[in-house]
C-alpha cells in the first residue's frame, strides 16, 4: 500500500481536491478551540450545533478557491497554516482571543517578551500542526486544468458552497443570529479569519494614523502661589497586576487572609487605597496610551491617540519637567516627546537576566534624578515590569519567594492553580517593596513636596475558567483582567500646601467606582494645571482638596 504523501507527491491531485483536504484540516483540527468554546456556551448538541462545522467548511472552501492562486498559494497557504497553528495553540491552552487589539499588542511586543511564550509544547505543536502540514502542502503536485476550465470549476465550487451556506441559513439563521449576537467575540477564535480580519483592521488603523498631529491644551499653565515649594509627582505605571490579589483589598486564599502588600499596609492612613478601579484595556498597548489620553475608554482610538497631545505633553507645555523611566516594553508612544530612558537596555548584572530586569533597576540613581533642575516641578513616570507573565517566577528575588510551592516555568498551563497563584503573589510582594522604597526615598527629601500615584495598566487571568494571561476582548474580559489596584501617597508638605484631606480621599475610594478614565484629569488637577481640556468632575482629588 502506498503511503498518502508518496502517492500524491508522485501523481499529484487537482486543486479542488487539495483545497478540500486543506479546508477539512482547518475545519476539524485548527478550529478545535472554537468548537470547545461554543460547546461551553451552547451545550445543547442539536442540529444548529452540528451545522457549525459544515458552515465553516464551505465558507473556508469558497474563500480558498479565491485565495489559492497558482504558484502564489504555495507561499500563502503554508503561511496561513503556521500562523493558525500559533494562534490556535494560545486559543486552546490559554483561551486567548485574537482580535485587532491583540495583533497590535503582538506587533509592539519585544523579542524578549515574546520568547517567554515559546515552550517545548508550543514548539512541538507548531511542528505537528503547522510545519508538517505546510511541508506536505508545498510538496504536493497540483494538476491544474486548462485555465478556463480551472476558473469554471472554481466558480462552480464557490456557487455550490454558497448554496450549502444558504441552505443552512434558511433553516438555522435565527439560531446563528442569536448565538453570535450574544457571543460576538467567539468569532475571534476562528482561524484564519480572525488574524486576517485583524490584519485588515490594523492596516486601516495605520492609514488613520496618517493624519496631522493635533495639539490640545494649548492654554495649559500651572497655577502656583508664590513661595510654594517645588513639587515632584511620581507616577508608577504597573504592569499586569490584578486587584483580586492585592493585599490592601482584603485578599484571601481558601478563605484565609493573605497579605501581599505588607509594607504598604504598614503605612496605614498615610496611604489611600482604591479598591474599585477598572482599566481602559486588557493589554499595555491599549491601556497605557488610553490612561494618558484625554479620550475615555468608550471613545478611545489608538490611531488618534498617536497623533494627539497626551497628558505628558500638556504638563510639559505648562512648564513642568517630565521624565519617563522604562522597564517594560516601551511607552507605546506616550513618551515620544518627553525625556525618556529605557533602563532595560543597561543590562545591569545586578538586576537583569534573560533580557529583562527587576523593577528595582528603576531606582538606580533615583534620588539624584529627583534633585535635577531644582527650580522646576517634576513628573517622573516609572513604567514597571510588575507582574508580567508567563514567567512570573522571574519577577522577584529569592527573599520574596514566601508563598510556596511555586511555578518556576514559563509553561504555566502545566502548573497547578496553587503554584501559579503563589508565584504571582510573590511578584506582588516585590511590587510592594518597590513602592515602599519609592515612598521612603520621597519622604527623605526636604527640598520639595512629593506625591506618588500607582495604577496597574491591566490585570491578569491565572487559569480561571481555563483563561490565562491577558488581552481578552474587553466586552468579554473577566474582572481579573480589568479590575486593577491603585494607591496614592502624599507628603505632609503636599497635603498642607493643597489642603488635601486623605481621609476624604479614602472615604470616596471605598464608596466610588473609578476607572483609568479619571487618570488624565486627576493628574492635571493634582499638579494644578489650568486648561480647558481639564474636567474637574473626572478628578478624583477635586472634592478633597483646596
Amino acid at each position: 500500500m502506498t503511503l498518502f504523501p508518496t502517492r500524491f507527491l508522485s501523481k499529484g491531485m487537482s486543486s479542488s481536491k487539495l483545497l478540500a483536504l486543506l479546508t477539512l484540516f482547518f475545519t476539524v483540527v485548527m478550529n478545535y478551540a472554537f468548537y470547545k468554546t461554543v460547546l461551553a456556551l451552547y451545550p445543547n448538541i442539536d442540529m444548529f450545533a452540528l451545522s457549525l462545522p459544515f458552515a465553516m467548511f464551505f465558507i473556508l472552501y469558497a474563500a480558498f478557491q479565491i485565495l489559492a492562486l497558482p504558484y502564489l498559494h504555495k507561499i500563502l497557504m503554508p503561511l496561513l497554516l503556521l500562523l493558525s497553528a500559533s494562534i490556535g495553540y494560545n486559543a486552546l491552552f490559554y483561551n486567548v482571543y485574537f482580535d485587532t487589539n491583540m495583533l497590535e499588542n503582538v506587533l509592539q511586543t519585544s523579542f524578549t517578551e515574546a520568547s517567554k511564550l515559546v515552550t517545548f509544547s508550543y514548539i512541538l505543536w507548531i511542528v505537528v500542526f503547522g510545519v508538517v502540514p505546510s511541508l506536505l502542502y508545498v510538496m504536493v503536485k497540483v494538476n491544474y486544468r486548462t485555465w478556463y476550465k480551472e476558473i469554471g470549476v472554481r466558480l462552480l465550487l464557490i456557487a455550490l458552497s454558497a448554496a450549502v451556506i444558504g441552505g443552512i441559513a434558511k433553516f438555522y439563521y435565527q439560531d446563528y443570529a442569536s448565538f453570535f449576537r450574544n457571543n460576538k467575540q467567539v468569532v475571534n477564535l476562528i482561524v484564519p479569519s480572525n488574524f486576517i480580519g485583524a490584519g485588515i483592521n490594523e492596516v486601516k488603523r495605520i492609514q488613520q494614523a496618517n493624519r496631522p498631529f493635533e495639539q490640545i491644551g494649548l492654554d495649559a499653565q500651572q497655577v502656583k502661589s508664590d513661595g510654594q515649594k517645588r513639587r515632584v509627582l511620581v507616577l508608577v505605571v504597573g504592569e499586569t497586576t490584578r486587584a483580586q490579589n492585592w493585599g490592601l483589598n482584603g485578599y484571601q486564599v481558601n478563605g484565609q487572609p493573605r497579605q501581599t502588600t505588607p509594607k504598604l499596609a504598614a503605612l496605614g492612613s498615610e496611604l489611600v487605597n482604591y479598591p474599585q478601579v477598572t482599566s481602559c484595556g486588557t493589554a499595555t498597548a491599549v491601556s497605557v496610551p488610553c490612561m494618558f489620553s484625554v479620550m475615555d475608554r468608550s471613545n478611545f482610538n489608538s490611531s488618534v491617540a498617536q497623533k494627539q497631545d497626551n497628558l505628558l505633553d500638556i504638563a510639559q507645555r505648562s512648564g513642568i519637567n517630565i521624565l519617563w523611566l522604562d522597564n517594560d516594553t516601551g511607552c507605546k508612544g506616550v513618551c515620544d516627546r518627553v525625556l525618556t530612558e529605557n533602563l532595560t537596555g543597561t543590562n545591569s548584572a545586578e538586576f537583569c537576566r534573560n533580557g529583562e530586569c527587576l523593577d528595582d533597576i528603576l531606582l538606580q540613581n533615583f534620588e539624584q534624578r529627583l534633585q535635577a533642575d531644582p527650580n522646576k516641578d517634576l513628573i517622573v513616570v516609572l513604567h514597571t515590569m510588575g507582574s508580567h507573565g508567563p514567567t512570573y517566577f522571574e519577577r522577584y528575588t529569592p527573599e520574596y519567594r514566601q508563598f510556596t510551592p511555586t511555578c518556576d516555568t514559563q509553561d504555566i498551563a502545566k502548573c497547578s492553580k496553587e503554584q501559579l497563584v503563589n508565584t504571582y503573589d510573590n511578584g506582588i510582594l516585590y511590587i510592594d517593596q518597590f513602592l515602599d522604597q519609592v515612598i521612603t526615598t520621597l519622604k527623605k527629601q526636604p527640598n520639595f513636596d512629593s506625591a506618588l500615584l500607582y495604577v496597574s495598566d491591566h490585570g491578569e487571568s491565572l487559569g480561571e475558567n481555563g483563561m490565562y494571561l491577558h488581552g481578552t476582548p474587553y466586552s468579554i474580559a473577566p474582572d481579573e483582567q480589568t479590575h486593577v489596584p491603585a494607591v496614592f501617597w502624599a507628603s505632609q508638605g503636599w497635603q498642607a500646601q493643597r489642603n488635601l484631606d486623605l481621609s476624604c480621599l479614602q472615604k470616596n475610594a471605598n464608596a466610588t467606582a473609578y476607572s483609568q478614565d479619571n487618570y488624565f484629569h486627576s493628574i492635571l488637577g493634582l499638579m494644578q494645571i489650568k486648561t480647558t481640556v481639564y474636567n474637574p468632575t473626572m478628578d478624583i482629588f477635586a472634592g478633597c482638596s483646596r
